[in-house]
């Protein structure tokens, strides 16, 4: 007798009494490449005579199949649906509880008044321990999976969807995973093969002539596989079991990637198909953009376009990690060049400490994080498109997006930018001070020289400088510099101006005043002269 388990949520389980529980899952998430397989070699002793024939001790009739990759798999066609598994039934104990979950599976139908369709079949999978049973259902009319109850996306642990036919890559790993017993089938294989090389033939085309193309293949890739198609089979021809799993892992690839047959389908690469998230923090993009001088927002777009929709074409992530990469590498050597400099014109000098460290720190962050990043990525750089997904995808925040990632990404050059800018800044420094030291040196030499030279000269001398920096001509009338109407006063100036009016005074006694907080230098008579 079966009783059904209390439903949780979307989610429902059945039992029997020997504990036998049915779990629905997708051909994405079954076993098939997780679970682990030890063999140990040992001496073996070859039988004489011819081999045996293996036969089922069960009046069901198994069918084994061989797939391409070498995993074998059996068919049971039942007078309802055909059953398909990859448990080893020439195991007679994994045979009942094969067949006893398939009772429950017939029971769970009767009990919600499920009518199977023609052409569809029903996957069973052991667990270790032969319990629970993985299972599904699928229907090749209509290429989708169902199950005997309700289920949702989050339940089967799949991303979610904006309509049935994004489900429909599901349906072709499991022609991928079991191609040999369609036999059955062929016009409708045919007709499968012939779209998918029509859909390839323009995904070349649009990857010749858009600038945004939708094809997650390039002209190239699409050449070859239109080659390895038509070396399979020509159109109209019988479909065997080799290109059927060849053709069904395309065409999910494929779909997995477009948007056909939907009321909005994507028509250009970049197309803004979601409504786009209000950012939460976009004070952090502002800091970091402002601290990173910008990079940020380089990367971010780069990534954003990248993993458009969650989808990312096979192509891309190679280029863009190239690209980083060599970013990054062209950040590594300046850096060591200005962290070098910093350090020997600090020796050389014997400059301050306080502007040599900042550049030695980010030219040292430069390096470390260059250095980081290449032995981080550069593995990752040849990486497939779906293993590239899953690590956007486990990267990818849900408030920042890609912000936290793009900042990594702008640490090397944004560091060995900074390290420039406070090289420049060290040299401005000394350069300042040797030039205020030459300054003082020279005003220190023209006060001694008006000094110790006769007074006719140095007044000729005095003058003329006052000439040069605009001053007034040297008379009999007291004279306010503030009141020349062509000379632009500067620090520079005043201080240039005071020192002028200090020598003046001591060298020919020319006496000045301070008026309106104004020196006013009285000229030195005439007869003086």
């Amino acid at each position: 007798m079966q009783n059904p388990v209390t439903p949780v949520g979307l989610r429902e389980t059945y039992t029997t009494q020997s504990h036998h529980r049915l779990n629905p899952v997708t051909s994405l998430s079954t076993s098939r490449y997780n679970r682990p397989w030890l063999t140990q070699a040992c001496p073996r002793i070859i039988p004489r005579g011819p081999a045996p024939r293996v036969s089922s001790t069960s009046p069901s009739k198994w069918r084994q199949f061989i797939h391409p990759e070498g995993q074998s798999y059996f068919v049971l066609n039942n007078e309802k649906f055909p059953i398909v598994t990859r448990a080893n039934l020439e195991d007679a104990e994994t045979e009942r509880g094969i067949l006893d979950y398939l009772k429950l599976v017939q029971g769970g139908l009767e009990r919600h008044s499920i009518k199977v369709p023609p052409r569809c079949e029903l996957f069973l999978e052991l667990e270790g321990d032969h319990t629970p049973c993985n299972y599904y259902f699928v229907d090749h009319a209509a290429k989708g999976l169902f199950w005997l109850e309700d289920m949702s996306t989050e339940s089967l642990h799949i991303q979610e969807a904006m309509s049935p036919s994004h489900l429909e890559r599901l349906y072709w790993l499991h022609v991928e995973f079991f191609p040999m017993h369609h036999e059955h089938q062929e016009q409708e294989l045919s007709r499968i093969v012939d779209g998918l090389r029509d859909i390839i033939s323009h995904g070349q085309v649009d990857r010749v002539t858009s600038r945004s193309p939708t094809s997650p293949y390039t002209a190239d890739t699409c050449r070859q596989f239109l080659k390895l198609l038509r070396l399979y089979t020509r159109r109209g021809q019988r479909v065997d079991g080799y290109t059927l799993c060849c053709a069904a892992r395309l065409a999910g690839a494929i779909v997995n990637q477009l948007s056909h047959e939907q009321q909005s389908p994507q028509l250009r690469r970049r197309q803004q198909r979601h409504s786009p998230l209000a950012s939460r923090h976009h004070w952090v993009a502002t800091i970091s953009n402002l601290i990173l001088l910008g990079i940020p927002r380089y990367y971010y777009a780069l990534l954003d376009g990248l993993y458009m929709h969650d989808r990312m074409p096979a192509d891309q992530w190679t280029r863009f990690m190239f690209l980083c990469l060599t970013e990054w590498t062209n950040s590594l050597y300046p850096a060591f060049l200005v962290l070098i400099a910093g350090i020997y014109i600090a020796e050389v000098c014997g400059h301050s400490p306080s502007t040599t460290i900042p550049s030695v720190i980010s030219c040292m962050l430069s390096i470390i994080s260059t250095l980081c990043l290449d032995m981080k990525y550069r593995p990752l750089a040849e990486a497939d498109a779906a293993s590239a997904e899953r690590y956007l995808q486990s990267v990818k925040s849900a408030s920042l997006g890609f912000l936290p990632l793009a900042i990594v990404f702008s640490l090397p050059k944004a560091s060995y930018m900074w390290g420039l800018a406070f090289l420049i800044i060290q040299l401005l420094s000394i350069a300042w001070r040797s030039a205020a030291i030459a300054a003082t040196f020279l005003i220190l030499l023209f006060v001694l020289w008006c000094i110790c030279v006769p007074r006719g000269h140095g007044i000729r001398l005095v003058s003329w400088v006052l000439a040069v920096l605009q001053f007034p001509p040297i008379d009999t009338t007291p004279v306010s510099f503030e009141t020349c109407p062509s000379f632009a006063p500067s620090t520079v100036h005043r201080i240039l101006r005071y020192i002028l009016a200090v020598v003046h005074m001591y060298a020919y006694g020319v006496p000045f005043t301070h008026h309106s907080s104004h020196t006013v230098i009285a000229s030195v008579p005439s007869d003086q002269t």
